[in-house]
């Protein structure tokens, strides 16, 4: 299904060629002068050589201001200007930029950045010590690893993305091969970090709801889903894009019903993960009544424990689709909000679950106990003993649980 832009371009592509492109020259066989054409944003008519042509900046084209004028130029031997890296022909379309949209635009790329940034060195910390320490090591910290390595990638390639694509006008206008590649594969990432929060939910449904505990199985249905199944869709959805010329511009950047091939499955662990998490709070809570007396509390802290999995998988994404219409007032509220959200995710989830994570913070006591005795008693049999009797009372006291 097209979107608004792409029928509103497909109707301005129509009228060019009807009224301007199949007209005949208004020149004279003898005169020098540059043919009529459609350069998939705006319609160029017949221009004399040596000579500069105006057109309105086109109103379909978000963030372009309609009362703004593009060019393009026509070469004294009659052909239109070519662009000296792509070596095709081009039109100054720069002008046309709404720059109140672009430094509200430009905000929100550096929230982006920023977030990812810090949320990268968060992520970074946590894999560390999930790394480290033996007692860690099991299959729920297994998920919790690929989740955190999807956000770093899926940072690096947005940072990537905003620092040499979005923030580059001269680059979205030639549109290097480079700069598609690395839009697919920012999608590719993008896709991994939801598929991984998926997998975090249908790892805890399963273990919880369907006390189907085969570890094994488990993780490896979840490194095939988390990798693989998003490298299959963005292959298709950069194929399928690649087809259609009109949608190979501004490094792919500007929206199209392509999309869908690699959001409809986004959408989909969503939808999965919110059932997940209602399922797991209605059999926790169904399980707490048959144990105990009514106990409000004790429900109460089972709904408040379940609902900090919301950022683990995503479900606050549910209501950024619900964007205000351009012009609102509420905009660039929606623009802020949006990218504080997204990027800081990763920060959220490696605090929430390793940082502040009670046997996460065990671990890290008893190593920094064990630390500071063997500076004070070097490394005589006190330590030696100290060492072994922690090491024992960490691998028997089963450490890594589902809390994690």
């Amino acid at each position: 299904m097209a979107s608004a832009e792409d029928l509103a371009i497909q109707a301005a592509a129509i009228d060019c060629y009807e009224n301007v492109i199949f007209q005949d020259s208004p020149f004279q066989e003898d005169e020098l002068y540059c043919n009529a054409t459609w350069d998939e944003w705006g319609c160029w008519n017949y221009t004399k050589a040596g000579s500069r042509a105006f057109i309105s900046c086109p109103s379909y084209k978000e963030g372009f201001d309609a009362s703004l004028w593009a060019y393009k130029d026509c070469n004294p031997d009659g052909t239109w200007w070519l662009h000296p890296i792509t070596n095709r022909s081009w039109a100054n379309y720069t002008a046309c930029v709404n720059m109140n949209a672009l430094e509200t635009d430009k905000r929100v790329v550096y929230i982006f950045v920023a977030g990812y940034a810090i949320s990268i060195v968060f992520l970074l910390l946590s894999l560390i010590i999930f790394f480290y320490f033996r007692q860690l090591q099991c299959d729920r910290v297994t998920l919790h690893k690929n989740l955190f390595i999807s956000y770093i990638l899926n940072g690096i390639a947005w940072i990537l993305y905003y620092t040499l694509a979005s923030l580059d006008g001269e680059v979205l206008s030639e549109n290097p091969a480079w700069c598609q590649f690395l839009h697919v594969v920012t999608q590719y990432f993008v896709t991994c970090n939801f598929f991984w929060m998926f997998c975090e939910g249908f790892y805890l449904h399963t273990i919880i709801v369907s006390a189907f505990t085969t570890g094994k199985t488990l993780i490896i249905f979840c490194f095939i889903v988390g990798w693989g199944a998003p490298f299959v869709s963005t292959v298709i959805y950069g194929a399928a894009r690649g087809v259609y010329p009109s949608k190979r511009n501004e490094c792919w950047m500007d929206e199209s019903f392509l999309q869908w091939i690699v959001l409809g499955p986004i959408l989909l662990t969503i939808v999965l993960n919110l059932f997940f998490l209602c399922n797991i709070v209605r059999v926790l809570i169904t399980k707490l009544r048959a144990v105990n007396s009514p106990d409000t509390n004790q429900t109460r802290k089972a709904v408040r424990a379940t609902l900090i999995l919301i950022p683990l998988l995503g479900l606050q994404y549910i209501l950024l689709p619900f964007r205000p219409n351009d012009g609102s007032p509420l905009l660039d509220v929606y623009l802020h909000v949006s990218a504080l959200v997204t990027a800081f995710q990763g920060l959220f989830v490696s605090t929430i679950f390793c940082f502040f994570n009670g046997e996460v913070i065990s671990v890290l006591k008893r190593k920094w106990g064990q630390h500071r005795l063997m500076q004070g008693n070097g490394t005589g049999r006190a330590t030696t003993l100290y060492t072994q009797t922690t090491v024992t009372m960490a691998e028997n006291s089963g450490m890594c649980t589902s809390r994690l």
